[in-house]
This record gives C-alpha cells, structure tokens and sequence, in this order.
C-alpha cells in the first residue's frame, strides 16, 4: 500500500522561492531606482540631476529651457494624435465598413494618459525654469550692484575754493587790466569820463568751460566740496588739475569740488 499523502499543502522545494516573495523582493528593488532617476552619477562621479542643478545658474537655465520646450512640442504632437484619432473614430462609427471604432479605444486611451503626464512635466519644468531665472536675475543684480560702487574720493583735500576763484579772478583782472592800458595822455589832455565807473561794475561769474553728468551720488561734507546727486547735470568750471577733483556749478546755484571720477565730462 502506498504512504499516505501528508495534510496541508506540499512543503515548497529546496531553492525554490513563493511568487508573492519575488514580487515584494521585486517592487523593494524598483522604488529606490525610480526615486533615483532624479540624482544619476556621471562617468566622472558628477552627481546630474534632472533639475540640472548641478549646473551653474546660466547653464542651469538654458538646459530648463531646452527641456521645457522639448516636452511642449512632445505635448502638442500628442494632442493632435489624440484630434486624429478621434476624428477617425468619428468616421468609423457612421462607416462601420471601415473600421471598428473600438479598436481605437486603446490608443486613444494611451495618448489621453501621455497628455496628462506631459502637462506635469511641463509644469515640473516651468518652476525649475521660474526658479533658475530668479538665481540669474539675483546674481546678476549682485555682479551690479558690484561694478556700480561709487569709487573712493581722492585722498587729498580738495583746493581752497576761496583762493581758487580769487586767482581766477586776479588773472581775469590783470588780462583786462592789460587789454584795456591806453597810452598816457599828454599834458592838457582830459580824462575819459568812463573810467571814473569802471570800479562801480560787480564781477561777472566766470563762464562755464563745458558740460557734466554725475554718475554717483556725492555728499560734499567737507570744505571746498559741494553735493551733487546722481545723474545731475552740471556745469563744468574748471578741469581736474591732478589731484583728482574738478570744480563744478550746479544749476540752482552753488559751485565746488567733487571727485573727478564722480563725472562724466564733457568740454566745450
């Protein structure tokens, strides 16, 4: 007589593992290898990542930008696959001799599912790209506010302002005293009569030798400088003599030094 057959189900062989472990140890394997499409290794060890990251800002940027527009045109090619079939589905069901209408279920169904995960790529990308061009803006922004820092002032003081027109004027006196020296007159002769008013006649301010623009902002706090802001136009009085300072008028009234690589000059 043969042994009877054991109760319960057969004891699985040596080697051989149940279907259900193959599939847990399966999905425990392919989760981690999705999670880690974002982070892949170059063949150097460069970490790349899918937000180009990796990448300085610039660089970062465009390869969004390519990427975006890669998916829209992916996008757009799946909409009108979806308007063609369709369209042909429409055909089918009024002639039936044709073609099954049903037959186009399945790809219709499969373009419907590539338009909605296209559209979240598409809008992935979209805040990657937003969030590049905010870097580029800020470290442009950055590199600006950089270049555009006001030089430092001249280390030596600015040339008296009083002795400075004061010369000017002594110059423009002893030139006209000159110009105006008549020969003596001879004994008998009379005086001319205009030269008793010539000393009742005030000054005339000197005129301006060209043209300025301030490019920064100056606060002329110490003596012999005068505050100008920027983009100010002005009137140049006198040019920069080496010390690093030129003489200036401003429009409402006032004249000073300031720094000569504050201005934009512009002569006569």
């Amino acid at each position: 007589m043969p042994s009877a057959l054991p109760n319960g189900p057969p004891s699985p062989r040596s080697g051989l593992l149940d279907p259900l472990a193959i599939l847990s140890e399966i999905s425990k394997s392919v989760k981690p290898r999705l999670a880690s499409f974002r982070s892949l290794r170059g063949s150097r060890g460069t970490v790349v990542t899918e937000d180009f990251s990796h990448l300085p800002p610039e660089q970062q940027r465009k390869r969004l930008q390519q990427q975006l527009e890669e998916r829209n045109r992916e996008l757009q090619k799946e909409v009108d696959q979806r308007e063609a079939l369709k369209k042909m589905k429409d055909v089918y069901e009024k002639t039936p001799q044709m073609g099954d209408p049903t037959s186009l279920e399945p790809q219709i169904a499969e373009t419907l599912n590539n338009i909605e995960r296209l559209k979240l790529e598409v809008q992935k990308y979209e805040a990657w790209l937003a969030e590049a061009e905010s870097r580029v803006l800020s470290n442009r922004g950055d590199s600006l506010s950089r270049h555009t820092r006001p030089p430092d002032p001249p280390a030596s003081a600015p040339p008296d302002s009083s002795s400075s027109s004061s010369s000017s004027s002594n110059r423009e006196l002893q030139d006209n005293k000159e110009s105006s020296e008549e020969p003596p007159l001879e004994e008998g002769q009379d005086t001319p009569i205009y030269t008793e008013f010539d000393e009742d006649f005030e000054e005339e301010p000197a005129s301006p030798i060209g043209h300025c623009v301030a490019i920064y902002h100056f606060e002329g706090s110490s003596e012999g400088t005068i505050s100008m802001a920027e983009g100010e136009d002005l009137s140049l009085m006198e040019e920069d003599k080496g010390d690093g300072w030129t003489r200036v008028r401003r429009k409402q009234g006032g004249e000073g030094y300031v720094p000569t690589s504050y201005l934009r000059v512009t002569l006569n």
